[in-house]
């Protein structure tokens, strides 16, 4: 038999419905100081202030548990997040390694092969033996000077002893000798800038034959002085099209060397 039960026999409440009403816990009933309220749980009448002690306790229990529910689940998300950005910054660093040796593989087998450079002066041997003339090296360099339309301005002799077209004689050159130049960059590199030029030019006026020539151009802190460290890239590209129009047009070969090359 219940509490409530026990009361409606004792004749503390007044009817059956009463009763029935306890047993679901909607009813109260007031005892000489206190009102009560059935719990129908535990199967016992408490006061009221018991009735709401107990609920506030089970509402800060209810909200400690779900606050250490949220805290777990985001350390395990946390974690997954960590665990997934590791394996990206794993990933990222494999990948720029592998891009690395493959530029530097492919550089050596560059230099490896014959190049564009050395199969064109096989040619321009060969000519030269069958027309059979016979230059000096000054005698060169004037015809080169003359063909290009360089004046005094445009060149000058470098202290240690080698001579040096500025940047309007390379200019000179590629408009005289309708030179096509094309870029490519190899590495771009905070610190290192490689860039690529290929150089193409037609031999003699009404031949058709095309000569073509390859070189690099490089730059970094070690080898820019003064305002150029601002500018590697722009640096590296001076300094492949002033070596591959010089190696075309036949200076480099007599010893002439492009203004944006000289470090010091």
């Amino acid at each position: 038999m219940s509490i409530a039960d026990r009361i409606f026999e004792d004749g503390i409440m007044e009817d059956e419905n009463s009763r029935t009403d306890l047993n679901f816990g909607d009813r109260y009933y007031r005892g000489d100081d206190e009102q009560y309220c059935y719990n129908k749980t535990e199967d016992k009448f408490e006061t009221i202030n018991e009735r709401n002690e107990k609920m506030g306790r089970m509402k800060e229990e209810f909200m400690q548990m779900r606050m250490q529910e949220q805290e777990d689940e985001y350390e395990k998300d946390y974690f997954e997040y960590e665990k997934t950005r590791n394996e990206e910054e794993e990933r990222y660093v494999d990948e720029a390694e592998h891009e690395r040796n493959e530029i530097i593989d492919a550089m050596h087998n560059i230099a490896q092969q014959p190049s564009i450079n050395q199969l064109n002066n096989k040619k321009m041997k060969k000519v030269e033996s069958t027309i059979e003339v016979k230059e000096t090296k000054e005698e060169t360099l004037k015809r080169l000077f003359l063909a290009n339309g360089l004046v005094k301005e445009d060149v000058y002799k470098d202290k240690r002893g080698f001579v040096i077209i500025t940047r309007t004689g390379i200019d000179k050159i590629v408009s005289k000798q309708n030179i096509t130049v094309a870029y490519e960059p190899v590495v771009m590199e905070k610190d290192w800038v490689v860039m690529r030029a290929t150089a193409s030019m037609q031999v003699g006026h009404k031949s058709k034959e095309v000569r073509n020539m390859m070189s690099f151009g490089e730059a970094s802190d070690s080898n820019l002085m003064g305002g150029g460290k601002k500018f590697p890239v722009a640096m590296a590209e001076k300094r492949a099209m002033s070596r591959v129009v010089l190696k075309v047009a036949g200076f480099y070969e007599q010893g002439v060397f492009g203004q944006d090359e000289i470090v010091d």
